[in-house]
């Protein structure tokens, strides 16, 4: 899979601001991913490493981007239902919102039954939970399906260690962030395999965090990677002006720690969810 620009949904390129950071973690993993850029996936023999917690082959996974003694992302939770369907979840910021990628093909990301009740304001009068409703998309390679990805720009890395409530964290794998200044972000992305076969990012090697299995001989899995930034970082201000516009709250109002999220799609036809930091340093 080559790198791609990146491209908004229709209709989706407002961030959505949250103020709340009130989460945090104990150290459990610190992974390295190789700085190598991505030109291509490929296809080979699974074989696991010598490191017996990798890739993790039970869930759920949960992560995070960043240095546990330092700046990280908010933490992220993958699982999978026995019917085989995929779920992806920020455990904090972003808490109402949920991507699910049904086994029948059906992909969705939108806000939870569990917070539309909670909060029935989140949806307008006759609008729906979903951000988007989707297809899933055609094979980059054989047996191969590039779901989705959840790209992080160090810049954006908001968390501090004390905003971590181990509560919350527990269990967290933390991944390098990319070096700052480098012209490239960390991505995690999700694959979908068919057969028991192991996604790599080329020319270098890249860290296979996760390994689940799913129902009919596939598999999902989560590769670790950097990739150059390309033009994100003007998607990431248009993304923090057009949530500070559109937001209820006026940006006087909104606290200096709010966050922003802009979902959009890979030339590929690969989802992509990046976040912002709304009042950068």
């Amino acid at each position: 899979m080559t790198p791609s620009r990146y491209s908004t949904c229709p209709g989706l390129t407002n961030g959505i601001p949250s103020g709340r950071h009130d989460s945090s973690g104990m150290l459990r993993t610190f992974v390295r991913c190789h700085p190598e850029s991505i030109d291509s996936v490929a296809v080979k023999p699974n074989v696991f490493p010598d490191d017996p917690m990798f890739p993790i082959r039970s869930g759920p996974v949960r992560f995070a981007v960043g240095a546990p003694d330092g700046l990280t992302s908010n933490s992220w939770r993958l699982w999978t239902s026995k019917a085989g369907d995929i779920y992806l979840k920020c455990r904090d910021s972003m808490a109402e919102t949920k991507v699910s990628l049904h086994a029948s093909g059906r992909w969705r990301i939108g806000l939870t039954d569990e917070s539309v009740r909670a909060r029935p304001g989140l949806v307008p009068a006759g609008g729906e939970r979903a951000w988007e409703v989707w297809n899933e998309p055609p094979p980059v390679a054989p047996g191969v399906v590039a779901a989705i990805q959840l790209i992080f720009p160090t810049s954006e890395l908001a968390v501090r260690p004390d905003q971590r409530a181990p509560t919350t964290w527990r269990d967290t794998v933390f991944i390098e962030a990319a070096p700052t200044g480098a012209g490239r972000v960390v991505a995690v992305a999700v694959f979908i395999t068919t057969g028991d076969i192991a996604v790599v990012a080329e020319p270098g090697p890249s860290a296979r965090l996760a390994w689940l299995p799913l129902p009919g001989g596939r598999w999902v899995q989560l590769v670790v990677h950097h990739e150059p930034e390309l033009d994100l970082h003007p998607l990431v201000e248009q993304t923090r002006r057009a949530a500070l516009l559109n937001s209820v709250l006026g940006p006087t109002d909104l606290p200096l720690t709010a966050y922003a999220y802009l979902w959009g799609r890979r030339e590929s036809g690969t989802r992509f969810l990046v976040g912002t930091r709304l009042f950068p340093d």
